[in-house]
């Protein structure tokens, strides 16, 4: 059995230097000199007071107001709730900071075993993490109402309790990449199945037991989630504030408007608002990771001419459409109103260097097949006949909020902008996250929306799930001859040969303009310096906000 602790690669200290400006540097020496400041030797030395004993944190909503993991896509673990397998925090490498103490795999990468931590607890003394809690939580995830993306790699799974601190899964198929299933993304948290057969569902929705360094407090009607540092925590955290209370707040202004207040110690804005909140003395503070990628997505399984949404005849069926909604983009222009500049132009949706299978070659292709050229893209709608020639040519974009995405609704709002610039007809359409899951999943989907790769997944999961019936069979381009890659590329286990067919899929995607590629970025937090001196994350989960308990706070 190999050891599989440290398989996946992340970005080397070049790449984050290449991604990281000045100023962030700068805050960065900053807050390593605060954490001098505080440490608990210096503060014995001079008589520091005590940490802050309450922090706020107000953000986008999640995709569903539920402490049922399973009845939200994975945005956000909240720091409550634990998965198997956990990222360092500065490197995001997977590391055993979760429930599992350690875990290895067969030589085929078909079956996975975890061993759990000796002393791993749930809150409320609903007693010890066992394997049967595990075999348990994976049962309460794969059903069919779960609404978690990528749930299909567990339905596939048989999970076996070996006894009270190890389980075994045994996939369908090779998977080299299934610890990133259990670290940040994390389509499984794990609940008390002791708490499950005393109080049912009803327990777990009123006050979920969970094994992280915070406790349940409360959920109230406004969608305020307060949680209480444990004292004296089973995994050795020590927190330095009392309480973390996460609020859930839609409209980016009234989150500005939260931290000029003073009524909000950390909140996720927009870069355009970041200046007016930097102006009045906050800072920024950034992933030590690429956190996430944006892109446009098309829907509607736009390349199966007898697929589900056949009959919404849609504009970007046309590759002449898609290429020019491409050559329409002016990905610079968008990269600085986005970002505020702090973004690298992405490739292709879902194919990232860090990870074997990168098409290196599509990077140097990129501006000559996809390079901002309006005179093109009004060449290639006229040879398509556009709009003329289809029944419907307005191009519906939705306008959406998504928790660590606060650029949605104006990256709609700037892509309407562009594309009618070159003559293509566009209209912007108000949905909240759950609605457009649920068109897509029941394939009544005929819209373009932002869309983001969060955490920015190893390519050949990345692959499978954005464009293929695999893993997401309603991100399904609906393309025979990329599902048919896509199951070469499931039943292989040799790393060099998946990451050949990974490359060669991702060639088909980008010679078929199958989606919008926007940008690569790092989640930003903007502090109030008062209150919170750093904080240090990855950037590893679907929200891009982790590691909660390494928030360093000054005193109250």
């Amino acid at each position: 059995m190999a050891e599989g602790a440290m398989q996946v690669p992340t970005a080397s200290s070049d790449v984050q230097k290449q991604r990281t400006s000045g100023k962030y540097i700068m805050k960065s020496n900053r807050c390593a000199f605060r954490r001098y400041l505080l440490s608990a030797s210096f503060a014995s030395l001079v008589g520091l007071p005590a940490m802050a004993q309450h922090i706020v944190m107000a953000v986008d909503p999640g995709s569903a107001e539920s402490n049922l993991y399973w009845e939200t896509i994975g945005g956000l673990i909240t720091p409550n709730m634990q998965s198997l397998v956990g990222n360092d925090p500065v490197t995001g490498v997977y590391d055993n900071s979760g429930l599992a103490e350690s875990w290895e795999h067969n030589e085929d990468f078909t079956s996975w075993t975890f061993t759990l931590k000796e002393n791993a607890a749930f809150s409320g003394d609903w007693g010890p993490v066992t394997a049967a809690d595990v075999v348990h939580s994976v049962g309460l995830h794969i059903g069919e109402s779960s609404r978690l993306s990528g749930i299909q790699a567990l339905r596939d799974a048989r999970v076996t309790a070996l006894g009270e601190r190890q389980v075994r899964f045994d996939l369908a198929n090779p998977d080299p990449d299934f610890l990133f299933m259990h670290a940040g993304r994390a389509v499984l948290v794990i609940y008390s199945k002791a708490q499950f057969d005393a109080e049912g569902l009803e327990g777990y929705a009123a006050n979920p037991a969970g094994s992280g360094p915070f406790t349940f407090v409360s959920r109230d009607l406004a969608n305020t989630l307060r949680l209480d540092a444990v004292e004296d925590y089973w995994g050795g955290v020590d927190v330095s504030y009392d309480t973390l209370e996460l609020r859930f707040v839609g409209e980016p202004a009234t989150r500005l408007a939260m931290v000029l207040a003073g009524e909000a110690d950390i909140v996720s804005l927009p870069r355009e608002l970041q200046p007016e909140a930097v102006a009045a003395g906050n800072e920024i503070i950034a992933s030590a990771q690429a956190s996430m990628q944006s892109a446009l997505v098309l829907s509607g399984l736009f390349l199966d001419p007898a697929g589900p949404a056949s009959d919404l005849n849609l504009p970007w069926q046309d590759i002449r459409v898609r290429e020019a909604m491409n050559r329409a983009l002016d990905r610079e222009a968008l990269i600085e109103i986005l970002y505020d500049g702090r973004a690298e132009p992405l490739v292709a949706f879902s194919m990232d260097p860090r990870f074997d299978g990168y098409a290196a070659d599509l990077a140097d292709k990129f501006e000559a097949n996809y390079g901002y050229d309006p005179d093109r893209a009004r060449a290639l709608l006229a040879e398509a006949g556009y709009p003329e020639a289809f029944a419907n040519p307005v191009i519906p974009i939705i306008a959406t909020a998504l928790g660590g995405s606060p650029e949605f609704g104006l990256m709609a709002e700037l892509a309407q902008a562009l594309f009618a610039e070159v003559g293509l007809q566009a209209e912007i359409r108000e949905m909240d996250w759950p609605t457009l899951q649920n068109a897509r999943l029941g394939f009544t989907a005929d819209f373009v929306h932002p869309m983001r790769n969060a955490p920015v997944r190893p390519n050949a999961i990345g692959v499978l799930a954005s464009y293929t019936s695999q893993l997401s069979p309603a991100y399904s381009v609906g393309s025979a001859e990329l599902n048919a890659m896509g199951d070469r590329l499931i039943a292989n286990h040799v790393p060099a040969e998946r990451a050949e067919i990974v490359s060669e899929m991702f060639t088909y995607i980008f010679d078929n303009y199958t989606h919008l590629p926007i940008a690569t970025v790092s989640a930003e937090v903007v502090v109030n310096p008062e209150r919170v001196l750093g904080w240090s994350f990855p950037g590893a989960s679907s929200s891009g906000y982790s590691h909660f308990h390494l928030i360093e706070t000054a005193a109250d």
